[in-house]
């Protein structure tokens, strides 16, 4: 089957509220935002929106509601050149919705998050064609059940299976996921879990040990952890694991969402037949100039565009 899609995922989708501020604020205060910004949030959601910002063709499957945030998020995604056409939405739905605060002085972050009905996207036949029909599958393991049907078609139909492991993510559910990933990118803290839970050991290991370590537990045929400001290290099929510093940029404004673009970024490049050294590349001046704009989809994609030439 000629691969009409380079980067399908599945996951949940967020409407998030940025504001940044002089300094959090205190109980029964009022604190005036100095910015503010409203966009897509979700890890995959925004993974795919960011392949599609940099010239991929991505879809994007969840489950929404008819409400206005679930509307404001489909508004975004198609703004985004996403094909949401395996977006759900039913009357007993909601969106998920995510207040940010942003301390201008030190771009750390408060999250408050307010999580969608808990319901499952639904397992389609339609869907069963978009995850043939393209390159790579992105999974989270949100709608856990969904995903693993996927999968399944998948291994079927030569598609790649790409998993997200984020920080503060990791748990037993979503190691079929992982197992069955051909790209297996993590964050430091989702791989120290998975060795702490497997060597009942609480030592400290090194970014490129957790490699090695994650190498020989799944055999993927690329692997990485992502560290934030000290950058990722990768390998590929019968390679060592190698660092990929992260990109300076001039200022930090907002940290929000660096790790998905750094995903979408790194699949949209895989998908165009890149190494993985230039990939991880790629992958890392997207997300740092993420954290020069404001929310979790902030970079300017024509920019990056002329960078990457």
């Amino acid at each position: 089957m000629q691969k009409q899609i380079d980067v399908i995922g599945i996951g949940v989708s967020v409407l998030d509220a940025v504001m940044v501020v002089d300094g959090f604020p205190a109980e029964e205060s009022v604190v005036r935002a100095q910015q503010r910004a409203v966009g897509i949030g979700g890890g995959i959601a925004v993974a795919t929106a960011t392949a599609a910002a940099l010239g991929g063709r991505a879809a994007f499957a969840d489950l929404l509601g008819f409400d206005p945030m679930s509307e404001s998020i489909l508004a975004a995604l198609r703004a985004a050149s996403v094909d949401v056409r395996w977006v759900q939405q039913s009357d007993d739905q909601t969106a998920s919705v995510a207040t940010i605060w942003v301390n201008a002085a030190s771009a750390s972050r408060t999250i408050v998050f307010s999580p969608a009905s808990d319901l499952e996207l639904p397992w389609s036949d339609e869907l069963a064609r978009g995850v043939a029909a393209a390159k790579i599958l992105h999974l989270n393991g949100r709608h856990l059940r969904t995903c693993l049907q996927a999968i399944e078609v998948a291994k079927q139909h030569d598609t790649l299976v790409s998993f997200d492991g984020g920080a503060h993510r990791y748990r037993s559910e979503v190691l079929p996921l992982v197992g069955a990933s051909d790209i297996l990118i993590v964050s430091e803290h989702f791989a120290q879990e998975h060795f702490k839970s497997q060597t009942k050991s609480d030592a400290a290991v090194s970014p490129d040990e957790l490699v090695s370590f994650l190498q020989r537990e799944f055999g993927s045929r690329c692997v990485g952890v992502t560290c934030g400001e000290r950058g990722s290290w990768i390998a590929g099929t019968d390679q060592s694991p190698w660092h990929q510093p992260a990109t300076a940029v001039e200022a930090v404004r907002d940290t929000t969402g660096c790790g998905d673009t750094y995903h979408g970024a790194f699949l949209f490049a895989w998908s165009q037949g890149r190494s993985p050294r230039e990939c991880a590349r790629i992958a890392s001046v997207v997300s740092a100039h993420n954290a020069k704009g404001l929310g979790a989809f902030a970079f300017d994609a024509d920019k990056i565009a002329a960078m990457l030439k």
